[in-house]
Parts: structure tokens; sequence; C-alpha cells
């Protein structure tokens, strides 16, 4: 896999919205995106993830 950045557009392996990362620390990604016109948050591992082409 890429290393995932800040900017790149993900999404969960087993599904999801798509959501953009906003800060990387090792193997812990920061995600957010919008549900409904709600901004959400999360954190997630890494192998979690997989880039939106």
């Amino acid at each position: 896999m890429d290393e995932l950045k800040i900017g790149d557009v993900v999404m969960l392996k087993s599904g999801g919205p798509s959501m953009t990362i906003y800060k990387v620390v090792r193997n812990h990604i920061s995600c957010k995106w919008f549900a409904e016109k709600e901004l959400s948050y999360a954190d997630f591992e890494k192998d979690e993830l997989e880039k939106v082409v």
C-alpha cells in the first residue's frame, strides 16, 4: 500500500463514507468526513483504511 498522508481520501476496508486524512502519527490515522451536513471525526489504524482512487 502507498504511504498514507495528510489530504489523502480514504475509506474503511469494510466500507463506509469517503474520509480525508488530517493527521498521521505512526500507524494512527485521524480522518474527517461529512455525515449529512455535520462534520465527523475519528481515529483509525492504518491497516483499517484503503486509499480511494
